[in-house]
């Protein structure tokens, strides 16, 4: 091969591997800057909590011999004789949660000067229409017996679905004087798919003139009264307050309350901002 022929040969060479090389660089550019086929998931996941009175309590047997301390925002069994039958010591409230969301907490709140007695608390899933239940978590004051208040904490992960399961509170009293449930408080998770129930929810506001708004029900009932948000509001003293049957119950910003009542109505002072929420009657 003569040396011109050679000369050519390495030309053409270079030439190539340079054009491979600039190739390999673009697609390899092209590549780091397209975005990723599968990008990681972003989640709007919000806390949010429930807080059911013990006076949103119903008594399972008709012949139970109970008290509701409005005083105290507490029931009690009071002091009467320690012969307890069949459901007279048990108590109901039922739960409206918005389906998907995901149960992660749920805190009781009492109190028990009796050694002998205690406050018992059962979160409870049960299957439509049949006996099958199962218990999501339960706490007691036993611990605690005559040290007087008392906050019991349960942590699981128990993702709501109201197509299959109906979910309740049950408490069961042993302990007697001054001793009894005062609330009970759920914390929710939810990462955007879960909606509140849509049955019966309606709007409460008081705004402008309106310093009062009473729920329109005709009978003795429980409801679940939440709260939108009150950062617009100066001060918790600006926030709205329920008054269920003459007694004053103070309001949260963005949380919902359980109660039962004939005459439940909301308020505000004149010198306040406006607020606004939901209500719902469950029973």
């Amino acid at each position: 091969m003569r040396k011109s022929q050679i000369g050519l040969v390495a030309v053409i060479s270079t030439f190539l591997t340079l054009l491979i090389i600039s190739g390999s660089l673009l697609i390899f550019s092209q590549v780091s800057a397209a975005p990723s086929a599968a990008p990681l998931a972003q989640t709007n996941a919000s806390l949010s909590y429930t807080s059911v009175s013990a006076l949103a309590f119903g008594p399972v047997s008709q012949f139970a011999v109970y008290y509701k301390d409005f005083n105290q925002q507490l029931l009690t069994l009071g002091n009467q004789p320690r012969n307890f039958t069949g459901d007279s010591n048990r108590f109901i409230a039922s739960l409206t949660l918005a389906d998907q969301t995901v149960l992660s907490g749920l805190t009781v709140f009492g109190q028990d000067f009796d050694p002998q007695g205690e406050i018992r608390l059962r979160f409870k899933r049960c299957d439509h229409n049949q006996p099958r239940c199962v218990i999501l978590a339960e706490n007691a004051s036993t611990v605690e017996y005559d040290g007087g208040l008392f906050e019991k904490v349960s942590l699981f992960n128990e993702p709501v679905d109201n197509a299959f399961y109906d979910y309740f509170l049950e408490l069961e009293l042993t302990a007697l004087g001054n001793s009894g449930l005062r609330s009970v408080r759920l914390e929710t998770t939810s990462a955007g798919t879960g909606s509140p129930p849509p049955a019966n929810l309606q709007k409460w506001s008081l705004s402008g003139e309106t310093t009062s708004f009473r729920l329109p029900n005709q009978t003795t009932t429980q409801a679940r009264i939440c709260t939108d948000d009150f950062g617009h509001l100066d001060n918790p003293t600006h926030y709205p307050i329920l008054v269920v049957d003459g007694q004053v119950i103070n309001l949260a910003s963005n949380t919902c309350i359980l109660v039962w009542g004939y005459s439940i109505e909301l308020r505000r002072n004149y010198n306040t901002g406006p607020s606004s929420g939901t209500y719902q009657f469950l029973r």
